[in-house]
């Protein structure tokens, strides 16, 4: 029997879950105060906080990491790797996620708080299933400013399991398979899984908006909000990417909330939710032409995908380029679990991770970042 951990931090609570082979046996959603996180607005202020709510969680439950056969990790904001699967957290990944990370997102403290579980134990941990796999179509990463390359971000942890769990209800392989995958979450993301590789994708600030993200704004008045306001640019960051989308219209991001309102008559709750689920539409016709319209199933996943209304929407919208199966809610805890399971039973290897920040070459550069962010 292999015991694994599992860690999986978001915006407001750690989820941890303990496994005996692909059992879950405990799993908790360790929460994070709103007023705790005004206290710790900077990412790696709430590292010791979440540490020890896991400690805790663990010492409650008479669980020991020593005993571990693994610890699996939600990835971080990391550097794009060329391989979904597993990827060893060493010293660079370490160094990277501390000193020079990609973006503010608590996900980056999932792989530190394993590391503080296993100082001192031969009890290897992994990351698995990041966002940041760059196996798409070259073409898909063009932009027509030349110094920016457009680099795959897709939620792809939960979308790949989705696809696992479609692909086996029609006895077929998820790599046998064209899959348009939507994620629909606090932030929105959809993925073209082209035989198991994401060949392409829209990530939640390029698609539609979301509970909490302001989606796709065109640039002119991208560019005038900027200039205009008087936020830095880590809180126009974290204006855009948390506190806009149905945040910024209602006040919550919790679709039930503003289906509530619907439902009580409010019109303008109606329009701003229906164009959440149109943009969600459009984004599927946008990705439905890479496969010159291939595609076998369009799968509608996370904890939005509960809303019948929302779903609804979107089917009226799309079922014309596919047909829609909707997998509700999200299974990361079960795929981090699984991942490790194939590794610990020698079915998948563990990457090496070797990829340094953009304009860094030595863990030492990393860790004298003078633009250190975190």
């Amino acid at each position: 029997m292999k015991k694994i951990f599992t860690i999986n931090c978001g915006s407001t609570s750690t989820k941890v879950a303990y496994f005996e082979d692909d059992k879950m046996v405990n799993k908790v959603s360790l929460d994070v105060t709103a007023e705790q996180l005004k206290q710790m607005p900077k990412t790696l202020q709430q590292l010791e906080l979440r540490a020890n709510q896991v400690k805790t969680f663990l010492k409650d439950n008479q669980l020991d990491p020593k005993d571990f056969d693994i610890i699996v990790a939600r990835a971080g904001t990391i550097p794009a790797v060329p391989y979904d699967g597993a990827f060893e957290v060493n010293e660079l990944m370490l160094a990277s996620v501390t000193y020079a990370p990609e973006a503010q997102h608590a996900s980056t403290l999932s792989c530190l708080i394993a590391n503080e579980l296993v100082k001192g134990l031969d009890v290897p941990v992994i990351i698995y299933d990041p966002t940041c796999v760059d196996s798409a179509d070259p073409i898909a990463k063009i932009t027509g400013i030349p110094e920016i390359t457009n680099m795959p971000i897709a939620h792809l942890l939960n979308t790949k399991m989705a696809g696992i769990t479609y692909a086996e209800s029609i006895g077929k392989k998820y790599k046998d398979l064209n899959l348009i995958i939507v994620q629909l979450g606090g932030g929105i993301t959809l993925g073209f899984h082209d035989h198991g590789r994401i060949a392409d994708w829209v990530y939640d600030d390029e698609g539609p908006m979301s509970p909490q993200r302001a989606g796709r704004i065109p640039t002119r008045y991208l560019a005038n909000l900027c200039y205009n306001s008087k936020m830095t640019l880590q809180e126009m960051r974290m204006y855009l990417c948390g506190q806009a989308g149905l945040v910024a219209y209602f006040g919550t991001q919790d679709v039930r909330d503003i289906e509530k309102l619907i439902d009580e008559g409010d019109e303008k709750a109606e329009l701003v939710l229906h164009a959440m689920a149109y943009g969600v539409a459009k984004s599927i016709g946008e990705l439905s032409v890479i496969r010159k319209g291939k595609v076998d199933q369009i799968v509608l996943t996370g904890g939005i995908a509960y809303s019948k209304r929302i779903t609804g929407w979107i089917k009226e919208l799309v079922e014309f380029i596919a047909p829609v199966s909707v997998i509700p809610g999200e299974k990361e805890m079960e795929a981090l679990a699984a991942g490790g399971l194939r590794v610990l039973k020698g079915e998948e290897e563990i990457h090496p991770y070797n990829v340094y920040p953009k304009g860094y070459h030595s863990i030492e550069e990393i860790i004298n970042n003078p633009n250190f962010l975190a």
